[in-house]
């Protein structure tokens, strides 16, 4: 093993340890719907977290996605089959809670009590804890040791985990040379 590998493998603690203040939520996230709104790292920072196996003759990649339906997510196997890119978009949309309450509510007169005038849907709005429009795109690639065969690779996303099944290809730039 080259040291330079070794090196990384005892460095990769540390590197998560300065990623985790940036990939939590903050502590004021769900509190301050103003905060919440202008979250600089919200996007920045957005990394799913990822399992990378090997099982013999394949690779199998586990992509934590949870609530990120299967039509937003896009894997590529690039870089001669070395590298693998899982690509999403999470979309939330808010609605619009002023515009709901006065098409709903109307004064009768003079009278200054608002009356809540039942619409077809008759769906009421109680408790709101994801009150901002959320468009968070993510990226991830993922560096294998060796080549894929690119043409035999399987995906599927089950219970917000997206699991990928990928061939080792065998190595045809290297031969083996007969010692005289």
């Amino acid at each position: 093993m080259s040291i330079a590998r070794q090196l990384l493998r005892e460095m990769r603690p540390l590197f998560r340890v300065l990623d985790e203040p940036f990939s939590r939520p903050s502590v004021f996230h769900g509190n301050i719907p103003a905060l919440s709104r202008i979250d600089p790292f919200q996007e920045m920072f957005t990394r799913p977290a990822i399992d990378v196996s090997d099982e013999g003759e394949k690779y199998k990649v586990e992509a934590d996605l949870p609530g990120v339906p299967k039509e937003n997510v896009e894997v590529r196997i690039g870089d001669n089959g070395r590298s693998i890119t899982i690509e999403g978009k999470v979309v939330e949309k808010e609605e619009s809670h002023a515009n709901k309450s006065s098409a709903k509510t109307g004064a009768s007169g003079t009278d200054s009590k608002a009356v809540v005038k039942p619409d077809e849907s008759s769906t009421t709005q109680i408790s709101t804890e994801r009150p901002f429009t959320r468009n968070v795109s993510f990226t991830r690639t993922v560096w294998l040791p060796k080549p894929v065969d690119t043409k035999h690779v399987s995906a599927k996303m089950e219970h917000g985990v997206l699991t990928i099944t990928v061939n080792k290809t065998h190595d045809k730039a290297s031969t083996v040379v007969a010692i005289d």
